[in-house]
């Protein structure tokens, strides 16, 4: 079904981008238009493309944000190669999306299917705003006019363009009639009424990120008076992904990585797995959910070759817990089998049980076969994101009710994902272990001596409740500078940090309107000071 439908959309695109040769010559029968195309195929299309593109990204940026090793510099992970995926997968995405609208024009049975597409480009483009800053649109995707160079647009302009697409949105969804015939994120939260809520609270949702982002406290105000946000599990924006492990697999790509045959060839961040060992009196409940050891021996001195070297911030954590510090270029040695790796959480691993195995334990029955979730905007965020507004932007929300109700959505989603299959567990969190954080983190948030402090925490926690989407940590760090916990990479401190990232290399060679940009240039909302966080 696939081959079929990456053929179809071929055939479309190729239409889209022949030139006008005339009356004269006969339109090949053979050869699809857009006027022809299924709408639901493209909007199937668009969906899978939303989820790949938000994966990517994330995946990217997972060595920036310490969740795994950053295994070379800053300039390298930024790179011009770096999003060259990602921003062809953009706007394909957006030539998807023009079929569809275009389809709407004349049949009022697709603005369901128009609603969507328009939510998914709207908020993948703003996204990409977010790593890129000045990218094409008004010019984007009009090859039939020639247009074949795209300038790039002011980056606020497209913020701005992106409020009113997604405005448009919501009209077509509260006038539509019909549901398209699938629908991968929201097709089973309840009757069609229920289901055109779900897409119309996360268009609302993106928009509160981003005036958050923009820091406008009177349009947030606007938003949190009218209400229909994302405020329950019920409402999570994931994509689910499946559990083959033959072709075509279906599976987390994490899963994919972190699960190989012969162990996991990456490194978790210790700066990460330190924060969920050794920030709080007691262990992240969360822990065994999201990281899984290999290995119940400690790695020898030898194979680590840190110990008591002064460069090095944790060089290793202890019981296993066996990651790489921020920055360590180091070549990797023969440690596969011993290094911790993914969890159950979000990725659809394994839950940690004191049951390390062999280097096959991918093909394992007893552990989970990659049905996991790409959590893209979840309850729990948005919880995060408006209690940082609360008490940086002064809105009509509190604060710390705020940041409690994340961090209980945040336990609740981790603890029992995939069924609980760990319920039974003597390892399993408890209910006391979730009461003992919680308490902590809120004395902690009470006893804070001033807003940066209480700041901290809360993106602290938004930082350990992202897990799976570093976008959305990525995105709160260039806002505040927060968690302060982290440190400049070990080897190569005076690298910039990435404030946004290169253009991709294929664009800049093929578009003569784009200039490369320095890894230093700041999206218009980053309005802190240079060299300001590492």
């Amino acid at each position: 079904m696939k081959k079929i439908l990456n053929l179809l959309l071929l055939l479309i695109f190729v239409s889209c981008e022949l030139g006008d040769f005339g009356e004269s010559f006969q339109q090949d029968p053979n050869v699809l238009t857009p006027d022809q195309a299924d709408p639901n195929f493209v909007l199937n299309e668009i969906q899978r493309e939303t989820a790949d593109f938000f994966q990517d990204l994330s995946r990217t940026t997972d060595e920036v944000m310490r969740y795994t090793v950053l295994n070379e510099s800053y300039t390298d992970v930024a790179s011009p190669t770096a999003l060259n995926n990602e921003y062809s997968d953009l706007y394909q995405m957006f030539q998807d999306e023009t079929i569809i609208t275009n389809l709407a024009e004349t049949d009022n049975a697709l603005l369901f299917h128009r609603g969507m597409s328009n939510i998914l480009t709207s908020f993948s483009m703003v996204t990409m705003v977010d790593y890129l800053g000045d990218i094409p649109y008004t010019e984007a995707v009009r090859t039939e006019e020639q247009i074949l160079n795209p300038a790039p647009d002011d980056d606020e302009f497209v913020y701005n363009a992106m409020l009113d697409r997604l405005d448009r949105a919501i009209v077509d969804l509260e006038n539509a009639a019909l549901p398209p015939a699938t629908d991968q994120y929201y097709g089973n939260v309840g009757n069609f009424d229920d289901q055109k809520r779900a897409w119309i609270r996360l268009a609302r949702s993106v928009k509160l990120k981003m005036l958050v982002n923009i820091g406008d406290t009177d349009g947030i105000n606007t938003l949190l008076a009218e209400g229909d946000l994302i405020t329950a599990a019920e409402d999570d924006f994931q994509f689910q992904y499946g559990t083959l492990l033959v072709d075509p697999v279906s599976n987390h790509p994490d899963f994919n990585d972190g699960y190989a045959p012969g162990g996991f060839d990456q490194f978790l961040g210790n700066s990460f797995l330190n924060l969920l060992l050794n920030h709080k009196s007691i262990r992240d409940p969360r822990l065994r959910y999201y990281v899984y050891r290999q290995s119940s021996s400690d790695p020898t001195d030898v194979l680590l070759g840190c110990v008591d070297a002064p460069l090095f911030d944790f060089c290793y954590l202890g019981d296993s817990y066996y990651g790489r510090d921020h920055g360590d270029t180091r070549a990797r040695g023969a440690d596969i089998v011993f290094r911790a790796t993914f969890g159950l959480y979000p990725v659809g691993g394994t839950f940690d049980a004191d049951n390390p195995s062999d280097p096959n334990f991918a093909f394992d029955s007893a552990h989970q076969t990659g049905g996991g979730i790409l959590p893209i905007l979840l309850s729990s965020f948005m919880d995060f994101i408006r209690a940082e507004a609360a008490l940086t932007l002064g809105t009509n929300d509190d604060a710390a009710t705020l940041l409690e109700s994340g961090i209980r959505k945040s336990m609740d989603k981790v603890l029992s994902f995939s069924g609980s299959p760990q319920a039974d567990s003597p390892f399993a969190a408890t209910e006391a272990d979730v009461e003992a954080y919680v308490t902590e983190v809120m004395g902690n948030y009470a006893a804070a001596s001033n807003d940066r402090e209480r700041l901290d925490i809360i993106l602290t926690e938004y930082y350990l409740a992202s897990y799976g989407n570093s976008t959305e940590s990525y995105n709160g760090y260039r806002r505040t500078g927060f968690p302060s916990v982290f440190s400049a990479p070990i080897f190569d401190p005076n690298t910039p940090f990435p404030r946004l990232f290169s253009y991709p290399q294929d664009e800049v060679i093929n578009n003569g309107q784009i200039d490369q940009q320095p890894i230093t240039t700041q999206v218009f909302w980053d309005t802190n000071p240079p060299g300001f966080i590492n």
